[in-house]
């Protein structure tokens, strides 16, 4: 448990210089690991963009040249030279744009990890409220617990430990902190998490990966000097936040052919290119006017404009945001290469299958290498005469559809194991960077609740303060005083964040931590509706009903409250927060309920036998008010309402 301060100092976003005041040893390691290799992947990138420049200018002499000679070989009486040398440098531009596509990939690639070591640098500092990915898209202020604990949103736990980027990951990732899991699969998550957790490497191949699917680095770069600098430091965070939706290419994949069913586009398609290019070089060769090769062209482009729609909503499709290839492939690579011993690692190895006994790596990189042709379009210069003459964009769709006939059907299998697979990773790169968290003990004992040296993840270990709390057993309950700003809140959601990170199979912020399976239910931040005419007590009588509720379930409940019915007057919140919390004891409930009311303290002998009593409180230092934040046993003896008021300049009498 620990203060509300929030930690002055981090490490610096660039990787280079580090902050270490009010970090712990741990982190200093962890942080020059991320920064050293950031400064690696930069001087890689740096060189790649200098060679990438390079071959693009040979790409544009090559084509220059190449158009130079076919112009020449259809115009002059004896142009067969001028064909056949034309026919040469269109093989060296398709050879120089493979080469180009090779060199940007690997360029982008390297500023990927570039980027995804200053993440992990934020991640671990005060700053990673800045980071993109919040999970705001999974916030609910209808879910039992997940907006009082501060899951979703700015500097929020989903936030702060997120590795993932595609929808698939993130959606998975949300789904473990919102959803109690059986305790057999919570354990297999720990045991994968802790297999991945020193695979760093490996890690972060997954996450440079995945950054493509929302990074705008995937667009090709710009031929104008741009250094890798610029490129990564213009990068907007705000288009990292959302990841890309999957879903046209998935309808797409799933859905059924619509030219290559057709056998009479088949022919023409196949037909027609072929009549032209003999044409040509039969009028090059016995020269033949224009007269004679100009029409076949009318007759293509015509051609072309009746499938110009189903053309051009497959490309959508397929490029949709970027207008690149999702980097699915290489990510299915990665994990058909793993050798586990983790059984869910090795069950989603077995989810993927193969496609006529070639792995999905092999399919996907067969839909790529179709994807780069395709993009030929993107060339304002040799797309509408290469498209002319060889019909370019039917002859892609009728290999896409090829590809989708083979592997469609199991695209989405494959992407939902990947989804898996970045939200364990997820965990293990929590499990990495804060090497003094304890691996939670789960059991399908009685309900119980045991942690020693507890504390928030997401306050600064400089500001966070530790305590020890125990709930032994069903129909217990801890009763915590203390006046304001002692930090009975943080108490509250210190319990109910690492019982959350526990039961999804993570680390918790704890030296130790035994829990048994657990439904979590809180009643801590409440919030009226203006629109619906809903008070903002009658929102919370709503919340603490839910809460009720839950323990007449099967699952023991982990309850939560902070300030019990503190919307109405004294009396009757007093004798309504004890029926509240002596009914969620009767029906085996176990938790922990805050207030600074001395006068809920005064409890029937038969409920004070399973509640303990502890508090938090203030002390007096030279005139001023300093919270220490450690747990006392027994119920708090002072407030602190009137002297805060006073620090305030509101001149209250004290007695």
């Amino acid at each position: 448990m620990s203060s509300a301060k929030r930690p002055e100092t981090e490490a610096s976003q660039q990787g280079q210089t580090q902050t270490k005041q009010g970090l712990p040893p741990e982190l200093h390691g962890v942080l020059k690991i991320y920064s050293d290799r950031a400064a690696k992947r930069f001087a890689e990138a740096e060189g790649l963009g200098a060679r990438s420049r390079l071959v693009s200018n040979l790409r544009g002499t090559s084509f220059g040249a190449f158009v130079i000679c076919g112009v020449s070989a259809l115009v002059r009486a004896h142009g067969a030279p001028w064909g056949w040398a034309a026919l040469a440098l269109f093989g060296v531009f398709l050879v120089l744009v493979t080469w180009h596509n090779r060199v940007i990939e690997l360029e982008q690639m390297a500023l990927r990890w570039v980027q995804v070591n200053r993440d992990a640098i934020t991640r671990n500092g005060s700053r990673f409220r800045d980071l993109p990915n919040d999970g705001t898209k999974f916030s609910n202020p209808l879910h039992p617990y997940a907006d009082d604990l501060d899951l979703f949103g700015k500097a929020s736990l989903f936030q702060r430990m997120c590795t993932a980027h595609t929808t698939f990951g993130q959606q998975r990732l949300a789904a473990y902190l919102m959803n109690r899991a059986p305790m057999t699969e919570i354990r297999q998550r720990q045991t994968a998490a802790s297999e991945l957790r020193d695979a760093l490497d490996w890690r972060q191949e997954l996450e440079a990966l995945a950054l493509a699917v929302v990074d705008p680095l995937g667009q090709a770069p710009s031929v104008d000097g741009t250094s890798p600098k610029d490129k990564v430091d213009s990068k907007s965070q705000a288009s990292r936040a959302v990841a890309l939706d999957t879903e046209p290419l998935l309808s797409w994949a799933e859905g059924a052919p619509g030219l290559s069913k057709q056998l009479s586009v088949v022919i023409v398609a196949w037909l027609l290119p072929i009549l032209s290019v003999s044409v040509m070089i039969a009028a090059g060769i016995r020269g033949w006017g224009p007269s004679s090769w100009v029409p076949l062209l009318i007759l293509n482009a015509l051609f072309l404009l009746t499938c110009r729609v189903y053309v051009s909503s497959v490309f959508a499709a397929i490029s949709t945001s970027q207008g690149v290839f999702l980097r699915f492939g290489p990510m299915l690579r990665l994990l058909e290469e793993l050798r586990p011993e983790a059984p869910m690692l090795r069950d989603l190895q077995a989810e993927l299958g193969s496609v006529d006994g070639e792995p999905p790596s092999v399919s996907m990189r067969q839909f790529a290498r179709i994807v780069s042709w395709f993009e030929l379009r993107h060339n304002g210069l040799a797309h509408p005469l290469i498209n002319t003459v060889l019909l370019w964009d039917v002859h892609c769709v009728l290999r896409l559809e090829a590809w989708q006939r083979r592997v469609g059907k199991r695209l989405r299998r494959w992407f939902v194991a990947l989804g898996e697979l970045e939200a364990l990773a997820s965990l293990a790169s929590f499990a990495h960077d804060n090497q003094d968290y304890a691996l939670p003990v789960i059991s399908d004992e009685q309900a119980h609740f045991r942690a020693e040296g507890l504390a928030h993840p997401l306050l600064s270990s400089a500001n966070r303060v530790a305590n020890d709390v125990e709930l032994t057993g069903p129909g217990n309950a801890l009763l915590v005083t203390g006046s304001n700003m002692s930090g009975k809140s943080t108490l509250l959601r210190s319990m109910g964040i690492n019982a959350v990170l526990a039961l999804s199979g993570s680390v918790v912020c704890a030296k130790q931590l035994a829990i048994s399976t657990l439904a979590v239910r809180t009643s801590m931040r409440i919030r009226d509706s203006l629109d619906q005419g809903v008070s903002h007590f009658y929102a919370e009588l709503r919340k603490l009903k839910g809460v009720l509720d839950a323990t007449q379930g099967a699952v023991p409940v982990l309850f939560l409250l902070d300030e019990v019915l503190h919307g109405t007057n004294s009396r009757e919140r007093q004798i309504g927060a004890r029926w509240l919390l002596s009914e969620m004891l009767r029906r085996g409930g176990l938790g922990a309920v805050s207030t600074h009311d001395s006068g809920l303290c005064e409890l029937p002998p038969h409920l004070m036998d399973h509640v303990t009593q502890v508090h938090l409180r203030e002390l007096a230092q030279e005139g001023e008010l300093v919270f220490d934040y450690k747990l006392r046993p027994g119920p708090v003896q002072t407030g602190n309402a009137l002297r805060l008021m006073r620090s305030l300049g509101l001149e209250v009498p004290l007695d």
